[in-house]
């Protein structure tokens, strides 16, 4: 099999009929690249993409990323409100709306997850 550079590319055909390419480790990256320019070309050209703000997904994230700390503790909600002498339904909600909390209580958070401040809002 030849590639478009004249460049001689192994080729494998299983019994099933599925065929799979060799390339070189520098032209698949180029290819996934180009990919990913063309998919996101295309969602940037779609009027069906809906739009997120910048602030409210970062807000998102830090949710996430609290609750990817408790449970890389190994803590529930419930126990991490234990901690930190909150209910468990506050702990539910930071961590599904944090922009309803206090910078005071999102470094109580943290170092009750021994994690940064910075790691849960970035």
């Amino acid at each position: 099999m030849r590639a478009a550079g004249g460049l001689a590319h192994a080729h494998v055909t299983q019994p099933d009929g599925a065929t799979y390419v060799l390339v070189p480790l520098e032209e698949y990256e180029g290819i996934v690249k180009a990919e990913l320019a063309r998919s996101a070309t295309a969602k940037l050209q779609d009027p069906s993409t809906e739009w997120v703000d910048f602030e409210d997904f970062k807000l998102e994230l830090a949710g996430t990323q609290i609750t990817a700390a408790r449970k890389a503790r190994g803590l529930t909600q419930a126990q991490l409100g234990q901690k930190l002498s909150l209910p468990q339904s506050q702990i539910s909600r930071l961590e599904r709306n944090p922009d309803r909390t206090t910078v005071r209580t999102l470094k109580r958070v943290a170092r009750a997850l021994g994690v940064d401040v910075r790691a849960l809002v970035s």
